[in-house]
């Protein structure tokens, strides 16, 4: 259960979740509900977080640079600032909180995530690198220190949801659905033309750059698996995906008597920061419900693996364990940003993953239990492999 009065913080702030996320807030403060921001984290956007300040007026706030830094200090320079990765830590650590929003974007969410469940806060987490590359960490902090997550996600949201209506023995399998992103029915043989501008061009979801181009590959998806891995403590053998270009079932359970639940909504990101907000109530706003007043049509279709290539490659680092994620993760990271620079095709994206984790095999692959030093050495392995790929 979310404690009440909430008393929270929120790293990411000015990205797209962190901006939802604060609506969300005032939505909920409208409605009557005790909420306050006591710590606001943003990368380089000084003008939206001096603003976010001024509006909701943490304790404290983080940003990535000591540059960045002088700047908001001299905008509010009644607030704490704090800087660079260790900043996110301390706002993570904050006693004042008593739940802590991740809503970064990269490996620099795995720090903060730990630190806050070291000290028994909870966290309701966006930043999927947290248990994509730290998912064992992050099942010792929780088993050592009672906190808890609560998701973010539209799919993992719903996967909370529909499970909650059985016992986890009866479980015989849970299904996460998949837009199919924007390059769903660009024929293969036009992929190595795709320009990022159409990559990015999302049917139904507005988000950010690199999660956009992970939707058109499908590694976001890929990610999603591993997160309901560690989130739900399935098995990767009996988490399915399926393609429904509708968006609007997110996750389905299925059970042992046959009886499958799924979970609807609206694709709007807010229904989701709402629900782990407020878990396990279900208060009233005036965020979109789905209307049936008009005919609607649901579409479900297997996951194509000649389209999507990259899905296969990243659950095949999954399954490697050790910190073979946080290479391919680091290596993704890498290869968006190139092609999104115009450096390479959109291909070369999947392309590059596979041989960034066929030199893993060869060079890296253990059975060492995962330590943080080791996720960030691989972290740095696998960004300098990418970019010597493309140098090469």
């Amino acid at each position: 259960m979310i404690p009440k009065p909430l008393r929270a913080v929120l790293l990411g702030s000015t990205g797209s979740i962190g901006t939802q996320t604060l609506n969300v807030v005032e939505r909920l403060r409208e409605a009557g509900r005790n909420i306050e921001v006591v710590g606001l984290a943003a990368g380089r956007n000084v003008d939206l977080l001096s603003e976010q300040a001024r509006s909701f007026r943490p304790r404290a706030l983080a940003i990535r640079n000591e540059e960045a830094a002088v700047r908001l200090r001299s905008v509010v320079p009644d607030m704490q600032v704090h800087v660079g990765p260790q900043g996110l830590v301390h706002l993570a650590r904050m006693r004042e909180a008593n739940l802590v929003v991740n809503a970064l974007v990269g490996a620099v969410g795995l720090r903060p995530t730990l630190a806050a469940l070291e000290c028994g806060c909870p966290v309701a987490l966006a930043n999927k690198e947290s248990l994509v590359i730290g998912g064992e960490l992050v099942r010792k902090a929780l088993a050592a220190h009672g906190g808890r997550l609560f998701p973010l996600d539209s799919e993992h949201s719903g996967l909370l949801q529909c499970l909650e209506a059985g016992r986890r023995e009866d479980i015989a399998s849970v299904t996460l659905t998949a837009s199919g992103g924007p390059l769903r029915n660009v024929p293969l043989d036009r992929f190595e033309s795709v320009r990022p501008e159409d990559a990015l061009a999302h049917p139904n979801w507005s988000m950010g750059s690199r999660i956009t181009i992970d939707s058109a590959t499908m590694v976001n998806k890929a990610f999603e698996v591993i997160e309901a891995h560690f989130l739900f403590d399935l098995p990767y053998e009996r988490i399915e995906v399926v393609v429904h270009p509708e968006s609007i079932v997110h996750a389905m359970v299925a059970y042992a008597d046959g009886s499958t639940i799924a979970q609807l909504a609206s694709h709007d990101m807010r229904i989701p920061i709402q629900y782990a907000l407020t878990y396990p109530e279900r208060p009233a706003t005036d965020l979109p419900g789905l209307s049936f007043d008009e005919s609607r049509s649901l579409h479900f279709e297997p996951l194509d693996a000649e389209r999507y290539p990259a899905f296969a490659t990243v659950l095949e680092g999954a399954r490697l364990g050790g910190a073979a994620l946080a290479a391919l993760n680091a290596a993704d990271e890498i290869l968006v940003a190139q092609f999104l620079r115009g450096e390479i095709p959109f291909p070369a994206i999947a392309t590059g993953l596979r041989q960034v984790l066929d030199l893993w095999k060869a060079d890296w692959s253990d059975d060492v239990p995962p330590t943080l030093e080791r996720v960030l050495e691989a972290d740095g392995w696998a960004r300098e492999a990418a970019r010597e790929r493309h140098d090469g």
